[in-house]
């Protein structure tokens, strides 16, 4: 028998965390992070190190990875990621411990054991992880370095998806599901836009350049705040593919280094040629020299954070907002509580203890890397009505739509954890 609890990511968007326990095996999928209102971390539930014989890390965002070196205090478990996840997750938790060290469990000591302990594997390599345990992994489609993982576990066979999107876009070819196996025991699939249709990309792409071009021609400049990792570089690709980059394109902050680290894996993208165009055609920002110039001609300026919560993108949504001018153009989700929320729904936000009021042209733009409703039925229906689907790192509520369309169709075996601490047993 194999019981799966849900340390995080039940009931909620955010820091995910999957306990997997058999008789002689214990498994941990992602453990990640989330914020409160004021922008502390808030961790999973506490799963005890010496118990876990190794873990599996889907992708470098924090909601998925950001509490697992809190596991290195007091042990050394064998962690089990794709090479490019884990030298992007260290490069976010070393972004996260200067931002937030203060509230977080764990030091740089502890990211560097964590490191040192990690165990590569590729896409399409199955490997051992025990005597009883074996891992296989295939490419999520959702950021560079994500992967699902297909677990056998003493005789039950569990699909975990992390996040992911089956469709390609500019950045990423889209998931692998052909390589996933018919009749698995249970999936555990994320469902973060359960109750949502993403538009066709190919329209997103249209209606930013447009945008982004009328903006430019009346001379004005574009800030595009942007996940460092994921949307920074969508967002840099789709402008060069549609050719403006004959305008400056300024890429700031963290995004500067997530952009080389992944031009190093160039093998794992879907356009290895329009990411090598792109960064060669983008202006990095390494100082406030540079970042003051780029306030000075019309051109596009991506920087983090995508949510408007710090990074260099404050610095420049203070210097243009005001300006009728310029273009506020936000790709990502925009999660309550966030500046970038307020700005949307009220049209201001308060910064740093200052009102700014957004005079700039203000929009947003579906740039989800996620799967959309659509795409989390098509998953589903791969495989047997009988087959155990969990939907994590969604919102109860949104995941019941989902759930009642799929039990129409004879799928009555998918369950929603409503709360962090249930469990699911095979």
């Amino acid at each position: 028998m194999v019981q799966i609890r849900f340390l995080g990511g039940a009931g909620e968007v955010g820091r995910l965390a999957v306990l997997m326990k058999a008789e002689r095996n214990v498994l941990l999928l992602d453990y990640g992070i989330s914020f409160d209102a004021d922008g502390k971390p808030v961790l999973p539930l506490h799963v005890r190190p010496r118990d876990i014989t190794a873990a599996f890390l889907s992708h470098a965002h924090l909601d998925h990875c950001g509490a697992l070196p809190a596991l290195y205090v007091s042990a050394s478990v064998p962690v089990y990621a794709t090479p490019l996840t884990m030298e992007l997750s260290d490069v976010m938790y070393v972004d996260a411990l200067k931002l937030s060290g203060y509230y977080l469990p764990y030091t740089y000591e502890e990211v560097e054991r964590l490191m040192s302990s990690a165990v590569p594997v590729m896409y399409g390599e199955r490997v051992e992880v025990s005597r009883d345990v074996t891992l296989a992994v295939h490419n999520a489609g959702h950021v560079p370095g994500s992967a699902m993982a297909v677990i056998e576990m003493e005789g039950a066979v569990i699909l975990f998806t992390g996040d992911f999107n089956t469709r390609d876009t500019n950045l990423l070819r889209g998931a692998d599901v052909q390589s996933l196996p018919g009749d698995p025991d249970v999936v555990i699939m994320e469902a973060t836009y359960a109750n949502a249709e993403h538009p066709p990309r190919e329209k997103v792409e249209a209606e930013f350049v447009e945008a982004v071009l009328e903006v430019l021609e009346r001379g004005g400049i574009v800030l595009v705040p942007a996940f460092a990792l994921g949307r920074a570089q969508e967002v840099l690709l789709t402008l060069v593919k549609h050719g403006m980059d004959k305008y400056p394109i300024y890429v700031d902050g963290l995004a500067r280094q997530i952009n080389q680290i992944i031009g190093r894996y160039s093998y794992l993208l879907r356009d290895p040629s329009l990411y090598r165009k792109a960064l060669d055609a983008s202006i990095e920002v390494p100082n406030m020299y540079v970042r003051k110039g780029a306030l000075d001609e019309p051109c596009v300026i991506i920087a983090p954070a995508g949510m408007l919560k710090g990074g260099t993108a404050l610095y420049y949504f203070k210097k243009l907002a005001q300006n009728k001018k310029n273009g506020i153009f936000l790709p990502s989700f925009q999660a309550p509580n966030t500046p970038g929320f307020e700005i949307l729904s009220k049209g201001y936000a308060v910064i740093d203890g200052a009102l700014v009021r957004v005079e700039a042209r203000l929009e947003w733009f579906d740039f989800s890397a996620h799967a959309g409703r659509r795409e989390l039925e098509e998953l589903a229906r791969r495989f047997p009505p009988d087959v155990t689907v969990v939907l994590v790192h969604t919102d109860a509520l949104a995941a019941a739509s989902l759930v009642r369309r799929l039990a129409r169709e004879g799928f009555d075996n998918i369950r929603v954890p409503a709360a962090p601490g249930e469990t699911v047993e095979l």
